[in-house]
């Protein structure tokens, strides 16, 4: 915790900052570093940031995030009254998850021993990646600027990094986890990258790491297309994950990789707003056109923040038409019960979580359809999809 603090005291920028701000900084870091025999850095709060929350936020050339920290931050933020930073939960680096459907029933019905195997082991991911969604939010969000969250952000992240987290031992399942995990990471990353305190070394270790998950999700992603997670939500999600990456990377060839992912889970999309490998999850099948939705939404959001105004509308307006159906079998789930041959089960989907693609997407076009979810369920946060979608796209509802 030590090196943590001064590494940061030290490398911060100093244009523009008053000698009291850089004594208010090492006034912090010294209390915290006293601090660190406990683990983590709770209990070392402050009302003021000792960092200059008018030095500018960095710049980046070439992809553009879809989130705008600063007009959120701008429109929602409020002063931050907490800025202490937990101990990071120790990193995972083997994913060994076993899939908690029974086999040979389409991922439709649950296995519950499966079930307790892979919740148990998900949380050991997830236990990292949704507090860090939670403390990226919590940056967004302060205003003025607290730039010690975005660098406690990126102390759990380097920390993983360093660890080689979530690269070894992978099953099948594990690899979706893994393009899960990679889209959660990098949404994070691309919340706090602006912050102009960030340590250079822990940036490019996180960077360096980043790219490698990119890489493994990519190469899986690219092996045994007769699988049905090759073509079906798992793919959108890894499209995402690996849209997500590349612009923190600024890589445009894997942005390419993401795009025509995007572009073939479009061609999916049947004129009634059908996805046929979604529609053989038969009980499922309205959860998982619903959850299809969100990876989706976000990587048509990030393709226009790129240029590409009408990523909504491929293939006649594949995304729409797909929102459109979700939206009807939420209101009526006998549409799909009728479709998919069974009555729907809708547990786990009516949360928030699952309901947050409706935040950019009303942002987006306003469609008063979705307002009676949204009015139940706001703030909208999912992890996966950026954390809090409400704060990074929230519209007044009609």
């Amino acid at each position: 915790m030590v090196v943590f603090l001064v590494e940061y005291g030290v490398s911060a920028p100093t244009r523009g900052v008053s000698m009291s701000t850089i004594g208010r900084r090492a006034f912090v870091a010294m209390s915290m570093a006293a601090l660190s025999a406990g683990g983590g850095c709770r209990g070392a709060r402050a009302a003021v940031s000792a960092y200059d929350p008018t030095t500018p936020d960095l710049q980046f050339a070439g992809l553009v995030s879809p989130f705008d920290v600063a007009a959120a931050r701008s429109l929602r933020g409020e002063p931050a009254t907490d800025l202490d930073c937990d101990k990071a939960p120790k990193p995972v680096t083997v994913l060994d998850h076993e899939s908690k459907y029974k086999p040979g029933t389409n991922s439709s019905v649950e296995d519950s021993d499966r079930e307790e195997d892979y919740q148990e082991k998900l949380k050991e991911v997830s236990g990292f990646y949704n507090p860090l969604t939670r403390i990226s939010d919590r940056y967004v969000r302060s205003q003025p600027r607290a730039s010690e969250i975005a660098q406690c952000a990126l102390h759990w992240l380097s920390g993983w990094a360093q660890a080689g987290a979530l690269e070894k031992g992978v099953t099948e399942q594990g690899r979706m986890v893994q393009a899960w995990a990679l889209a959660s990471l990098a949404g994070s990353y691309l919340k706090i990258r602006s912050d102009p305190y960030l340590s250079p070394s822990a940036n490019r270790e996180v960077l360096d790491w980043l790219g490698r998950l990119n890489g493994l999700v990519i190469a899986n992603f690219d092996s045994r297309q007769d699988k049905k997670s090759r073509s079906n939500n798992h793919r959108y999600w890894a499209n995402w994950a690996v849209c997500a990456t590349a612009i923190a990377q600024d890589d445009a060839e894997s942005f390419a990789w993401a795009k025509a992912g995007f572009e073939r889970a479009c061609a999916q999309v049947e004129p009634d707003g059908v996805l046929p490998l979604e529609m053989e999850r038969r009980r499922k099948a309205l959860h998982y056109h619903n959850f299809a939705l969100g990876p989706l939404v976000l990587h048509a959001e990030a393709l226009i923040a790129n240029g590409q105004a009408d990523a909504y509308g491929l293939n006649d307006g594949a995304v729409k038409r797909l929102a459109g159906f979700v939206v009807s079998g939420l209101r009526d789930p006998a549409i799909f019960a009728e479709r998919a041959g069974e009555k729907q089960d809708l547990d786990g989907t009516l949360k928030e979580t699952q309901l947050a693609w409706m935040e950019p997407y009303y942002a987006r076009f306003k469609d008063e359809s979705l307002t009676l979810w949204m009015k139940d369920y706001r703030p909208l946060v999912a992890h996966r999809l950026g954390g809090d979608l409400t704060l990074l796209f929230g519209a007044e509802l009609a």
